[in-house]
């Protein structure tokens, strides 16, 4: 048994028989299911075509009424109520369509009655009326009055017969347009039942004809009921509660009947009226199933068929060329370079064994290019880490120029000019020349303590200054004095709040002193007004002067002056504009991100 199954000539067979099994069942699944659903399908169709070849014919019926109803509203005997020519032709048009038109009649506006007809309930062709009887009582007149225009009623029971009819109805006018009285064709619910009764409907469907209240006005189900019933019945056959919610044909069982009925619905529009079209499920579907059978044997014979010939064909041409294939790759698993599949054969197993030994020899080039390749690619490699240290020298030599061009020019600028300023008071004001000294030795200590943090590489990230507003406000006003320039400051920080990250602060930090030694060297400006916010994670600065303008960005002082700031800006992925026109003075707004600050916190 273990033999067998580590076979691959077992273990292939077996597994073609059970593909072909399991593609037997799903085969006849799904074609059950198919054949099932097209049976269906069809059967809805069917279903949907009676339907409106059904409401076709209810609404050509009432079409033909509407046309007489309109052509003898014209009449001037009608309009006039000349109740002789009135009888005439009402007689005329009765015996002409007496087979479902049993009386026409006008009632009044002044609730008079003429009505002539053909059949039981009339003498003399004439009705007999109970006294004091009032047609503006009547439903078909209040239907008429209601709607204004033709429409037919809801069944009721005449006054002159006891049966239950339907009217339909037309408002009559005079040739000055007032209201004569209301026009009614009356048709017996029983004339009705013997019409519908005609309709023919393939696979022995019926015909239910329902009003409003879902009360049976003509159904095929009733053909041993006469049709003179005095009331509307409730239908209950099956329940019809969710008529509205069908938009197709469905399947509902009458537990009354035992049966299962396709059933279609539409509504007519002049009447309300609900229109269905039962089919029974069973006859719909029967020459469905009757095909399924046959298709079902014929599908598990030729599938039994197909699957003795594959296992015999699968035999000779499939397992036996796989078992040599399989030798020589276990012959070249364990290293044998030399073996190879015999290409004598003129099929697609002779085009494999040429492949693959095309392939054996193909990895056998291949491992030696792969070689060569990691060689080359070792040797690409170690030139660029070279090159990628030369890159960041450069970028480390280029972060040191703007630092010191930033902090140590800073510093070096305010020594000059408080050096400038010593010189001229050396022997006219010694205290002013006491405070210059001090500032020289001031800026020249913090010179050497930036220079020491720009050679040992440090970016004050990990420097806390709770008071940074108030210190860069010192800052910015003591070297504005030295030229008497006043400083307007605005701060929306909190000076006691560290809301900077310190990245940007070191950087608006480094902005303002170049800023401000730009103001010092170029603006013979006597006033400055900064003003930097926090608002959205976006740091706000606006820094400007009343001096001669004319600053430009000048993109060859790369890294120097407005156009080193510009780019320190642009490097942030901030915002950077310039206003100077020429005896304008100088406007800058710069936009910084404050990201990273909510992470640090």
């Amino acid at each position: 048994m273990v033999s067998f199954f580590r076979s691959i000539r077992s273990r292939f067979i077996a597994f073609l028989v059970l593909i072909v099994a399991l593609f037997l069942g799903l085969l006849l699944v799904f074609t059950y299911s198919s054949l099932k659903d097209a049976a269906l399908r069809n059967a809805k169709e069917l279903s949907r075509a009676a339907m409106r070849q059904t409401k076709g014919s209810i609404d050509i019926f009432f079409s033909e009424l509407e046309r007489l109803a309109r052509a003898l509203a014209k009449y001037p005997a009608f309009k006039n109520v000349d109740t002789t020519v009135m009888r005439e032709i009402v007689l005329a048009e009765v015996e002409a369509r007496k087979e479902y038109l049993r009386a026409i009649y006008l009632g009044t506006k002044d609730g008079k009655m003429y009505e002539w007809g053909i059949g039981p309930g009339f003498v003399n062709n004439s009705p007999i009326f109970e006294p004091h009887y009032d047609p503006r009582e009547r439903p078909w007149f209040k239907r008429a009055l209601e709607k204004g225009e033709f429409s037919v009623s809801d069944p009721y029971l005449y006054a002159s017969f006891p049966a239950l009819g339907i009217t339909a109805v037309l408002p009559v006018y005079d040739d000055l347009g007032d209201f004569v009285g209301v026009l009614g064709l009356d048709i017996l619910l029983e004339d009705l039942q013997k019409m519908v009764k005609n309709f023919k409907i393939e696979k022995n469907g019926k015909v239910i004809i329902l009003n409003r209240d879902n009360h049976v006005i003509v159904s095929q189900f009733d053909d041993e009921k006469d049709g003179k019933n005095t009331k509307l019945e409730t239908f209950d056959l099956f329940n019809i509660a969710n008529l509205a919610n069908h938009k197709d044909s469905y399947v509902v069982e009458s537990h009354k009947m035992g049966k299962r009925y396709l059933i279609s619905t539409t509504e007519d529009q002049r009447t309300g009226w609900k229109i269905i079209v039962a089919l029974p499920y069973d006859e719909v579907i029967l020459l469905a199933i009757r095909n399924i059978k046959g298709i079902i044997v014929l599908e598990v014979l030729l599938t039994i068929f197909l699957g003795f010939a594959l296992l015999v064909m699968s035999n000779n041409i499939i397992i036996h060329p796989l078992r040599d294939a399989i030798e020589v790759i276990e012959a070249t698993k364990v290293g044998d370079a030399t073996v190879r599949m015999p290409e004598d054969r003129k099929d697609e197993f002779g085009v494999l064994a040429r492949e693959f030994n095309r392939l054996i020899e193909a990895v056998r080039e291949y491992q030696r290019e792969l070689e060569e390749k990691v060689k080359d690619r070792t040797k690409r490699i170690i030139e660029l880490q070279k090159e990628n240290l030369r890159l960041r020298l450069i970028e480390e030599k280029e972060r040191i120029y703007g630092y010191l061009h930033d902090s140590l020019g800073a510093r070096l600028t305010n020594i000059n000019i408080s050096n400038a300023v010593a010189q001229k008071v050396v022997d006219k004001d010694k205290k002013m020349l006491k405070d210059m000294l001090q500032r020289i030795e001031t800026n020249t200590r913090l010179a050497i303590s930036d220079l020491r943090e720009i050679l040992k590489g440090s970016t004050l990230d990990s420097r806390r200054m709770i008071d940074f507003c108030n210190v860069l406000h010192a800052n910015v006003k003591s070297r504005l004095e030295l030229k008497d320039i006043e400083l307007e400051w605005h701060s929306e920080l909190d000076p006691l709040q560290d809301e900077i990250c310190p990245k940007v602060r070191l950087e608006f930090e480094k902005i303002l002193q170049e800023l401000t030694s730009n103001v010092l060297k170029h603006s013979e400006a006597k006033n400055v007004r900064v003003f930097f916010s926090l608002d959205e994670d976006k740091l706000r600065l606006e820094y400007s002067d009343d001096g001669v303008g004319g600053a430009l960005v000048d993109p060859e002082k790369k890294g120097y002056g407005l156009a080193g700031i510009a780019e320190r800006v642009k490097m942030l992925g901030g915002e950077f504009k310039v206003n100077s026109p020429k005896g304008g003075g100088t406007k800058v707004v710069i936009l910084l991100p404050n990201r990273g600050r909510r992470e640090e916190l």
